[in-house]
C-alpha cells in the first residue's frame, strides 16, 4: 500500500507566525537575495525561499519602513514591483554575509522537522510492506544469487543492519545500492533551523526529487524524494559523522546518517578507512540500536532520527577486521559469494546479448579451462570485462563477426588476468 505523502507534508504557511521560525531568518534571506541578485520581485523571492508571496511582501513592507529596501522598477501591482537594497540595506547585507552566507529555501523549525520526519517514518513502516513478492518484482532482471537476494530481502524486511562481505568483483556495492528499490519514498526539508543556525538536510547529490509531485497548497520548504542512498567509503572519518560547516553553501551540513534517514546508509570498503573499524562501529552503536543519533551544534545537544538501513560492506577477511562483539550486533551476515558455473554462464549469455555478440556454450568451456589451469576463482564481474575486451578488439580490427573464437577468448583472458604485472628490461 502506497503512503499518502501529501497528508503528511504541512500546509503552506500564510503568515510569518505559521512558518514557525524567527522572522529575522526570513528577513536576512531576503536581504541576502537582493544583495546577490541586485533586484527582485516578491513572487520570485517567494519561489526561491519556498514561502508564500504574501509573507515576502509583509517582510518587505517592514524593510521599507527601515529604509533597507526600496522600489526600483517593475509594473503592475504588489508582487510585480521590483525591489532593491538602499545603501543602508547593502551595509546590512554585508554584515549578515560575514557570518551567514546561506542563500536558498527558508528552513523549517527543528521541532517541525522531528514531527514530520517521524510521522513519515511511522506511516512508511505501517503501510508499506517489504516482502518476497516485492523483492522478486524489483530484482526481476538480477541474474543468479537467489540465496543472497533472499537473505538481503529478509534483513530489509526486518529493517535491520547487515554485514555484507565477499571477494571483490561479485557485486556487493551494486547489491547494497539496489536495496533502496525496496523502500518507500521520503520527505526531507531543504534546511533546518537550530538555535538560529541553519543545517542543510536536502543534498541534490544523493536526494532525488519525485518528479511531477503536486505541492499545490503544501509547504514547499519540504521536498518529496525517492528513498535516499548515502554511500561512505574509504574516505570516511569520524569527523564526517558530525555536523560540519559547508563553506560552499555557507551553512552547516547534516552528516550522512541523518541524510540517509528513510533510506540506506552504505559504509563501503569497511576496513580501508583512516580510522579503526572498532571506532566506526562504536560511533554507530546508538544509531543502530535506537534509530536516533545525538549531535552537537553551537553547544546544543540534539536528538535526531537516523532510521535507515545500515549496511557494512567489505572485501577483506571479516575475521581480520572485526571481532565477535561487532558481529553480534549485526544479526545478518551476508556472504556475496563467487558465482557458480551456471550463474557465470547466465551472466556471460546476458552480457553477450547486450554487446551484440553470439553466445556459444563452447566459449564457456574454453574460458573455464583457463580458470582451472590458473586455479582462479570465478567472479560475477569477469564476463562483462572479458567480453568487453573482445568487443573492443573486434571494433579495432573492424571485424563485424559476432561469434567469438577461442583465440579471442584466450587473448582477452590474458589481457585481463595479467600473470606477472611488472616492468621488464631487455637488452638488444
Amino acid at each position: 500500500m502506497a503512503v499518502d505523502l501529501k497528508s503528511l507534508i504541512p500546509k503552506q504557511a500564510k503568515t510569518l507566525y505559521e512558518l514557525k521560525i524567527d522572522e529575522e531568518i526570513v528577513t536576512n534571506l531576503i536581504v541576502k537575495e537582493l544583495y546577490v541578485h541586485g533586484k527582485e520581485i516578491p513572487r520570485r523571492l517567494g519561489k526561491t525561499l519556498r514561502i508564500d508571496t504574501e509573507i515576502i511582501q509583509q517582510v518587505i513592507a517592514d524593510l521599507k519602513k527601515g529604509e533597507i529596501v526600496g522600489m526600483v522598477g517593475g509594473s503592475g501591482m504588489g508582487s510585480d514591483y521590483q525591489y532593491g537594497l538602499y545603501p543602508k540595506g547593502t551595509e546590512r547585507a554585508k554584515n549578515i554575509l560575514d557570518r551567514d552566507q546561506y542563500i536558498g529555501p527558508a528552513p523549517v523549525s527543528f521541532d517541525e522537522y522531528l514531527r514530520v520526519t517521524r510521522a513519515v517514518l511511522d506511516e512508511n513502516k505501517k503501510n508499506f510492506a517489504i516482502n518476497q513478492r516485492l523483492m522478486a518484482e524489483k530484482f526481476t532482471h538480477h541474474l543468479g544469487y537467489k540465496d543472497v537476494l533472499f537473505q538481503i530481502g529478509q534483513a530489509i524486511c526486518a529493517r535491520k543492519p547487515a554485514f555484507v562481505y565477499g571477494f571483490p568483483g561479485n557485486g556487493k556495492t551494486f547489491l547494497c545500492s539496489s536495496v533502496v528499490k525496496l523502500l518507500p519514498p521520503m520527505v526531507v526539508p531543504y534546511a533546518v533551523e537550530v538555535s538560529n543556525q541553519l543545517v542543510r538536510i536536502y543534498d541534490p547529490s544523493c536526494h532525488h526529487p519525485i518528479e511531477d509531485f503536486d505541492m499545490e497548497g503544501l509547504d514547499e520548504r519540504w521536498i518529496p524524494i525517492y528513498p535516499p542512498l548515502i554511500t561512505a567509503g574509504g574516505e570516511l572519518t569520524l569527523e564526517d559523522l558530525e555536523v560540519k560547516f559547508n563553506k560552499k553553501f555557507g551553512c552547516f551540513d547534516a552528516p550522512p546518517q541523518v541524510k540517509a534517514t528513510g533510506g540506506v546508509l552504505l559504509i563501503d570498503d569497511l576496513g580501508r578507512q583512516r580510522c579503526e573499524v572498532e571506532e566506526i562501529f562504536n560511533r554507530f552503536i546508538i544509531p543502530l540500536e535506537n534509530k536516533v543519533d545525538y549531535l552537537v551544534l553551537g553547544g546544543q545537544r540534539m536528538e535526531v532520527p537516523t532510521d535507515e538501513i545500515v549496511l557494512f560492506s567489505t572485501n577483506l577477511d571479516p575475521m581480520k577486521i572485526v571481532d565477535d562483539a561487532f558481529l553480534r550486533r549485526l544479526p545478518y551476515k551476508i556472504n556475496v559469494r563467487n558465482p557458480n558455473v551456471d550463474e557465470y554462464t547466465e551472466i556471460w549469455a546476458s552480457t553477450c546479448k547486450k554487446l551484440g555478440l553470439t553466445f556459444d556454450k563452447a566459449n564457456i568451456d574454453q574460458i573455464l579451462e583457463l580458470y582451472k589451469r590458473d586455479k582462479r576463482g570465478l567472479r560475477a564481474v569477469h564476463p562483462r570485462d572479458v567480453l568487453t575486451i573482445i568487443k573492443d578488439r573486434k571494433r579495432y580490427l573492424e571485424n563485424e563477426k559476432v561469434d567469438i573464437s577461442i583465440d579471442e577468448v584466450k587473448e582477452a583472458y590474458g589481457i585481463y588476468f595479467v600473470s606477472n604485472l611488472t616492468l621488464v628490461e631487455t637488452i638488444e
